[in-house]
């Protein structure tokens, strides 16, 4: 397994960059491509078929089919990784899973919320030579679970159960928007009329993790993109996101992806851009 690519696009709505990722295009003989869309609304276009991009919606492309984000159709602004790998045939997991792939009739996979702390794990993995291995195994691991059959029908019955917990989607919406705020778990648990104790129980539940730190994890994947994106100082992108301070940011961002924010520029971030860690 060869991961070709890994791209991670936040808040993608308009402008040259909507035009680069939403041109229409298909890839070589061999190479398959997966769109893992947390956020937004818009359309994605696979060979002549039009499908509605939603949050924790997966869409992948088979080698030579011809897909695009229909940049007209974007409603809400779209954040989302893309990968492209290459199974290796002559290895026996890599031709399981081309398998499994091609013989999956669903184009679109409802992935489960916390699945894009994997994706976005398997996307720093992938960006270091080091980790090449590491990050290959993820992405199996990944296949398997989302187009193994019976892996695939146990998913479906565990997210039919997810799906009458409103109250947790809820909260989960809600978080997406308020990235930007300092939240406060006991008010949130008001806002649904739970206790905070019972809210954290559900929430637990259903995504592993309690709702601090899904929250924070929120946080630091978007801040993640303004690093690598944009020219601000540590400090600038600490305060955007209601971090108390750039060292309370720095020492969260390396716990959740392993780098400092500065070398975390340094890794993903276009090279010669130099910035202060203010």
């Amino acid at each position: 397994m060869r991961i070709k690519d890994a791209v991670y696009v936040y808040k993608l709505v308009g402008g040259d960059k909507l035009a680069w990722h939403g041109r229409y295009h298909a890839h070589d003989r061999g190479e398959y491509e997966i769109h893992l869309f947390l956020e937004g609304s818009g359309a994605f276009l696979l060979n002549r078929s039009k499908y509605t991009i939603e949050g924790n919606c997966l869409f992948l492309t088979k080698p030579r089919e011809f897909h695009s984000i229909l940049p007209d159709a974007v409603r809400r602004p779209l954040s989302y990784y893309a990968l492209l790998f290459e199974p290796d045939l002559e290895i026996t997991a890599d031709r399981e899973s081309a398998s499994l792939i091609n013989d999956h009739n669903d184009r679109i996979i409802n992935t489960e919320s916390r699945e894009r702390f994997l994706i976005e794990e398997l996307y720093r993995l992938a960006a270091d030579r080091d980790h090449a291995r590491a990050a290959e195994y993820l992405l199996l691991s990944l296949l398997y679970r989302w187009y193994g059959e019976s892996v695939q029908e146990g998913a479906g019955m565990r997210r039919e159960q997810d799906d009458r917990n409103e109250y947790v989607e809820w909260a989960l919406a809600f978080m997406g928007k308020s990235v930007q705020e300092k939240l406060r778990i006991d008010s949130l648990a008001n806002r649904l009329g739970l206790s905070e104790e019972h809210f954290i129980r559900l929430f637990h539940k259903k995504l592993g993790m309690s709702p601090l730190q899904y929250f924070t994890r929120l946080k630091i994947e978007a801040a993640s993109s303004f690093i690598v994106d944009t020219n601000r100082t540590i400090g600038s992108v600490a305060a955007h996101f209601g971090f108390e301070n750039p060292f309370h940011f720095s020492r969260i961002f390396k716990k959740c992806t392993g780098l400092s924010p500065m070398e975390y520029r340094r890794v993903f971030g276009p090279r010669g851009r130099e910035v202060n860690e203010e």
